[in-house]
């Protein structure tokens, strides 16, 4: 024996047949909206650093995408010179940053990442390989 499906019922399968494929097709773009690199404010022995960093291939790439996360309970400062980036990221604030190819320095491999409201912080450092 078959059963009908109501309305309702045919609506509500339409509805996550479209979200499943649309979460097909981001998976299918690579990852799309997530971050290619990790930082995060900290205080570590004294000291506040910014932790995260890795290598990012930029071969085949427009951008980069930063995610940081200011765990401190002040403002703070969030730059990589060589990328013409300057933020200034809230307490308790995550944020991601695009970096548009154009903006990065293709001559250096490593970008220093530090924090320029407070000098004294601890620097990062990201490696950037297929320029």
């Amino acid at each position: 024996m078959t059963k009908k499906l109501s309305l309702a019922h045919s609506a509500k399968l339409s509805v996550i047949a479209t979200l499943a494929l649309a979460l097909a097709g981001c998976a299918y773009m690579g990852g799309y909206g997530q971050e290619d690199a990790k930082f995060t404010a900290v205080e570590v022995e004294g000291s506040k650093v910014w932790q995260g960093g890795g290598t990012i291939d930029l071969k085949g790439r427009d951008s980069i995408t930063l995610k940081v996360t200011n765990t401190l309970g002040a403002d703070h400062g969030f730059s990589i010179d060589t990328m013409k980036v300057q933020e200034v990221i809230k307490p308790g604030e995550e944020r991601m940053i695009t970096v548009p190819r154009g903006n990065i320095d293709t001559s250096v491999a490593e970008h220093r990442v530090y924090g320029q409201l407070h000098p004294k912080h601890v620097a990062a450092s990201l490696k950037v390989t297929g320029q």
